[in-house]
């Protein structure tokens, strides 16, 4: 089961700390207000020299938002992959045609809420460009706001089991819910293939991701024993 944490802000001490917890890799932010989070993150213009700096120096993987509605150019995102961005994470209702190609170069994770049908999930991820599978994960972003930060129930479970039954890629899911380490036995039974944890169960600052993200990397490190 991977772990990934996705940062409440691109700052470097904060992705030190999730290295130091045992993350597998951590995400940051373009052009976007994150919802559970609140926090604001700019343009390419802005946020490309922390991006770059995060990369080269948070000593884990670094994977990129890259926006909603307003997205970099291919050309700014190459630049991010030459410098060793390893994963683009984005919805698929925002996920420009042109995206696709960057699948070839890193991985491509496609996010889906809940109003994606089970045939439309199984395309998806089987995408294809030049005869090569360019999707990577997906990201079972399905819990509806007003469900934000509530204990995890046998219902999620289920709505994850269902999405590892249709899709053609690992699902990874992110703490949408207040999903608690305790929780990882039943989620690796539903067939998960990653947890993403964010500020609901972090938390802002430092030290919470550090401490948050050990006990997760031990629940896991435990599973796969």
């Amino acid at each position: 089961m991977k772990l990934i944490v996705s940062l409440p802000d691109n700052e470097l001490s904060l992705a030190h700390a999730a290295a130091a917890g045992g993350t597998d890799a951590v995400k940051v932010h373009m052009n976007a207000v994150h919802r559970a989070s609140g926090a604001s993150f700019g343009a390419f213009a802005r946020e490309k020299e922390r991006v770059l700096k995060l990369i080269g120096d948070a000593g884990t993987q670094v994977g990129l938002m890259p926006g909603q509605q307003v997205l970099p150019s291919l050309a700014e995102l190459n630049e991010l992959i030459d410098a060793g961005l390893g994963f683009i994470d984005i919805y698929a209702h925002h996920l420009p045609a042109s995206y696709l190609h960057l699948g070839l170069r890193t991985d491509l994770i496609p996010a889906i809420d809940r109003m994606h049908p089970p045939n439309e999930v199984s395309a998806l991820t089987g995408t294809t460009i030049q005869g090569k599978q360019v999707i990577s994960m997906l990201e079972a972003a399905v819990v509806p706001p007003d469900s934000y930060g509530k204990p995890l129930i046998s219902a999620d479970v289920a709505d994850y089991r269902s999405l590892v039954q249709t899709s053609e890629k690992p699902v990874l899911v992110p703490t949408q819910k207040a999903i608690v380490p305790e929780d990882l036995p039943a989620l690796a039974d539903a067939g998960v293939g990653g947890i993403m944890i964010g500020v609901v169960v972090t938390g802002p600052t430092a030290a919470g991701i550090e401490k948050v993200t050990r006990r997760f990397r031990a629940a896991i490190d435990k599973l796969e024993g």
